[in-house]
């Protein structure tokens, strides 16, 4: 069941201390952790002080730490205003790290993200497997290399990012323009749908509960393909 509101509402909880921020096409979420408030993904450039004031409008403090599932500008982009408002610790993948840092050779499109994005310095601590602010880490690479999903444990939370999107209440992946090699995303799906999570957290789309038969259904689609 896909939950559903539209940007500009402020954050709606989607979980046990956990919030969708809607922005402009894209989720940001925040999550309350032993660590402090932990923000995923941050939006395009100048959803930084919008993500912050709907956090304040909430009663919701300001994150202390910033994990990107990936380094595109509409997740990325919103970090650089958060960051000199509140000193937050940035994570990212070891890959995309090295992007945000400026190093790599991303497509042209993503050559363009960077600019917008700017520079960025990130602890490049979100390897698979890795625990961090609580969160699990798994490596989900096709839409990007170096793609994270990042799971809740305790209740299978799963902070999907960009390695599926929530359309109509159908998971997909991404279209071929922003899908860097579909058939390591379709190996990134068939592990998330292993996982059994309880409640999808897209990049794109309205949240899922109870989305294993979507998962599912998504997967043979993909597995239908050449």
């Amino acid at each position: 069941m896909a939950v559903r509101s539209g940007a500009g509402t402020g954050p709606e909880a989607v979980a046990d201390r956990a919030w969708r921020i809607p922005l402009r096409g894209v989720n940001a979420y925040a999550l309350l952790t032993q660590e402090g408030t932990v923000l995923i993904d941050a939006g395009n450039r100048g959803d930084g002080r919008r993500i912050l004031e709907a956090l304040r409008a909430a009663g919701i403090e300001a994150p202390r730490h910033i994990l990107l599932t990936h380094a595109d500008m509409d997740h990325a982009g919103g970090v650089r205003a958060i960051v000199e408002a509140t000193s937050a610790t940035v994570h990212a993948s070891p890959e995309q790290a090295e992007l945000l840092a400026g190093h790599g050779r991303p497509s042209a499109l993503r050559r363009f993200g960077r600019l917008l994005t700017g520079r960025l310095a990130c602890v490049p601590d979100l390897a698979d497997g890795a625990r961090v602010a609580g969160l699990l880490v798994l490596a989900t690479p096709g839409h990007t290399a170096g793609h994270v999903a990042l799971l809740r444990e305790a209740d299978g939370v799963l902070f999907a990012g960009d390695a599926l999107a929530v359309r109509r209440e159908e998971v997909r992946l991404l279209g071929a323009a922003l899908t860097e090699d579909f058939a390591k995303a379709t190996a990134s799906l068939r592990r998330l749908v292993e996982l059994r999570p309880s409640v999808v957290l897209p990049g794109h789309g309205n949240p899922l509960s109870a989305p294993q038969g979507a998962l599912e259904a998504a997967l043979r689609r993909r597995s239908g393909k050449r």
